[in-house]
């Protein structure tokens, strides 16, 4: 029998471990009419962005896809979307694309509603509704076949990849085991290592796509002329000893466990099946975490090797605008123990010898289901610092 969490039960039978009644303006322009209506409902999360009008090709697809996808993660309990009227995606389509999940979705716009001042009455009307409505939700029992998480790891050195990322891969590996979906990305750290996962791909298709997706990202910078070792390791990673990408990336994939690899996903697409994917996507962290969470990702964990950074506390809990996902952190650095208290998991006793990966990645495991019944994070009880949510776009913007 699987282990259970207490979620919150969708009409379309996904489940949320988080309850947010989101405001989500259809582009940066609305961003300002989007705070408007939220300040005057207190328990609605406002998502402002930086989507812009003129994205070209994939980039325009992509944020398409982003947008959606926040409103469709199933610890968004309901979403006012807020347009102008003259953007390239509207806010009553944006809202019809959400809204085949079944949940509430209601669009307010500009052009639609005929003044500024209507549409923060009308916004703050139906807001205060959905609201009421999200407080009557109650929390059931579900089974943890029903989680997603995102893993990401930062702060990369040699210590991380023998104690903060096996441990997080060992939790991974336990929750696709109970039929649960796990998704890692940054797709330059793979660079070095692609071979390692690929012969862990379920077929040939998937083995080909994923290093078809790190070939095309080494044609890209080869293109524009730059030598990706000017980032990749970063100055960071070398203070904490790396000395190449190999090793860095070896270290990286490490965290997503030994779980076959099901499939190689674009840039905020949600899985059609449960296990481990790839997401193909950037290293930054305030853009990757907006991914994971467009992709179904209930949960975020952050797996940190430490160093200087790991003093910034706060530093590992990008983005601070995306409230509704909540992100473990781990901590992998022994010498950094004094600052272990600011962390949810600290895994620096494997390097001193007196924990075990497996021990250290059931505790993981085990909070993974304790924050999706409803537990807080630390940086969910700590951190009051926003911001509006970043968008990838790797293209021509205009």
């Amino acid at each position: 029998m699987n282990d259970t969490f207490m979620g919150y039960v969708r009409s379309n039978g996904d489940v949320g471990v988080r309850n947010h009644v989101v405001v989500l303006p259809t582009i940066g322009c609305a961003n300002e009419l989007a705070w408007r209506i939220s300040k005057q409902v207190p328990d609605s999360v406002l998502l402002t962005h930086n989507h812009a009008c003129i994205r070209l090709g994939e980039d325009a697809e992509r944020a398409k896809r982003t947008l959606v996808g926040i409103g469709r993660n199933p610890n968004v309990h309901s979403v006012l979307v807020v347009g102008l009227g003259c953007e390239p995606i509207q806010a009553e389509q944006l809202a019809a694309w959400i809204a085949t999940t079944g949940k509430e979705v209601v669009a307010v716009s500009v052009e639609t509603n005929g003044s500024y001042d209507a549409v923060v009455e009308e916004g703050v009307a139906r807001l205060t509704e959905m609201v009421s409505h999200a407080a009557g939700e109650k929390r059931v029992p579900c089974d943890v076949s029903k989680l997603t998480i995102g893993i990401k790891c930062g702060g990369s050195g040699t210590i991380s990849a023998v104690s903060s990322n096996p441990s997080v891969g060992y939790a991974a590996d336990r929750l696709v085991d109970a039929g649960g979906t796990v998704l890692f990305t940054e797709t330059a750290e793979l660079i070095g290592a692609q071979n390692v996962l690929a012969e862990r791909a379920c077929c040939e298709e998937v083995k080909v796509r994923l290093l078809d997706k790190v070939d095309a990202l080494l044609a890209k910078v080869k293109q524009n002329g730059v030598d990706i070792l000017g980032s990749e390791p970063t100055q960071g990673n070398i203070l904490s000893g790396l000395t190449t990408i190999e090793e860095k990336s070896l270290g990286a994939i490490s965290k997503s466990g030994t779980s076959v690899l099901r499939g190689v996903l674009d840039y905020a697409q949600p899985p059609s099946e449960p296990g481990l994917f790839f997401v193909d996507g950037t290293t930054q962290a305030s853009q990757l975490f907006v991914g994971m969470f467009a992709s179904g990702a209930q949960i975020q964990i952050f797996s940190y090797g430490g160093g200087f950074p790991a003093r910034f506390r706060y530093l590992p809990s990008y983005p601070p605008g995306m409230k509704p996902l909540p992100v473990i952190k781990v901590l992998g650095s022994s010498d950094d123990v004094s600052e272990k208290e600011h962390f949810d998991i600290y895994a620096g006793d494997i390097v001193t010898g007196t924990e075990s990966v497996e021990s250290v990645g059931n505790r993981i495991y085990s909070l993974i289901l304790d924050i999706a019944s409803g537990a807080e994070t630390y940086t969910d009880v700590h951190s009051e610092y926003h911001e509006m949510i970043q968008l990838y776009a790797d293209g021509l913007l205009m």
